[in-house]
């Protein structure tokens, strides 16, 4: 395989990011006084990721408000969680311009937040428009991630949205070449960074190896109460053109919570794939 400078230059980044200045903060530093915002906050975030539960999230995300409703990072989240169009119209004026005086890294992850959160907006009403705005938005926010959990070695939530972003800009196997750099030394066996390889190497044709980590994810939980387990089967299986078997995980996680926004829209491409078929 060949490799682009751009990408050389990517994966000498992506090296330095686990071996931090001891004199470092492990986590990115939150400017709230609560101690309960920041364990909501952080909590939010577990259940997205970790858990594939959105619904319950927002809920969290509204009990750090309460100690702390100035919290711009919580606001930005909620905006991001939020299914009331009029609230995050709202949230969407209460951040633009604030955050002035907050320290740079958080600032910076702020306006990125703000920027999903005016996607988001956007998409209700011009989605093209919205689209192309993302476009834009990407590749910064992916620069700003990789600075910060390189900065923050703990912070593996922000790590899974850097993944992300790296698989939207450049592609899978990239973003799996990245993923193995990432959690070489830590997060191996955080849920969400071990679901989204198994969707990775299903992308990527990898269908057997995809599998064993769905099945290593799965056993690791013991949890058949988590949408996370059932929505990665679901992908994994829906890669492999196993139809059924997706469709019996993603109604399951949809079943456990609707506003997993992975699990709904692939259950919706495994309905019409099946339907289309139907019809052959």
């Amino acid at each position: 395989m060949r490799y682009s400078y751009l990408y050389l230059l990517f994966m000498l980044v992506a090296c330095a990011e686990e071996s931090p200045s001891d004199d470092l903060p492990l986590t990115l530093p939150l400017t709230t006084q609560s101690d309960s915002t920041r364990h909501y906050y952080h909590q939010g975030w577990k259940e997205i990721m970790d858990e594939g539960h959105y619904g319950p999230s927002e809920t969290t995300y509204r009990q750090a408000l309460s100690f702390d409703p100035d919290f711009l990072l919580g606001k930005a989240t909620l905006g991001r969680l939020t299914l009331d169009t009029t609230e995050r119209r709202r949230i969407e004026r209460e951040l633009e311009g604030a955050g002035k005086d907050l320290p740079k890294d958080e600032r910076d992850l702020l306006g990125l937040y703000t920027d999903f959160v005016r996607f988001t907006n956007m998409r209700d009403h011009s989605p093209a428009a919205a689209y192309d705005m993302l476009s834009k938005v990407l590749p910064g926010g992916q620069h700003l991630l990789g600075q910060l959990v390189h900065k923050y070695p703990d912070e593996v939530y922000l790590k899974c949205e850097y993944v992300e972003l790296i698989n939207s800009n450049h592609g899978p196997e990239i973003a799996l070449d990245s993923l193995a750099v990432l959690t070489r030394e830590r997060h191996a066996d955080n849920p969400f960074l071990m679901g989204f390889k198994a969707s990775l190497l299903a992308e990527t044709g990898q269908h057997e190896d995809a599998l064993a980590t769905a099945n290593e994810l799965a056993t690791m939980l013991d949890r058949d109460d988590w949408p996370k387990p059932h929505a990665v089967y679901a992908d994994v299986y829906f890669a492999m053109d196993s139809l059924q078997l997706a469709k019996t995980h993603a109604d399951k996680a949809v079943e456990l919570d609707y506003r997993n926004l992975d699990a709904s829209r692939l259950q919706t491409r495994i309905d019409r794939e099946i339907e289309r078929r139907l019809k052959e």
